[in-house]
């Protein structure tokens, strides 16, 4: 997550709704997850250490759309 040009990354801004979310009690997100933003030009091993972690990923869109990705997932056969 960074802030380019005095904007805010998507995943930055998803991170902050979430927090919200939970505050009211309405998670939109699995706890332990690491948001990243989609277009990272590490966005894989960002992926696989958060999985490493326990943690789910939730890659954001430049558009704000979401796709939570499970450490299972992520991990694949070396979860096994």
């Amino acid at each position: 997550m960074a802030v380019r040009n005095g904007v805010r990354s998507p995943a930055s801004v998803k991170m902050d709704e979430a927090i919200e979310a939970v505050l009211e009690e309405k998670p939109i997100v699995p706890d332990r997850s690491t948001f990243i933003d989609a277009d990272s030009p590490n966005l894989d091993d960002e992926m696989k250490w958060a999985a490493d972690k326990g943690n789910s990923a939730v890659v954001v869109s430049p558009d704000g759309s979401m796709k939570i990705v499970p450490p299972e997932e992520i991990l694949g056969a070396d979860a096994a």
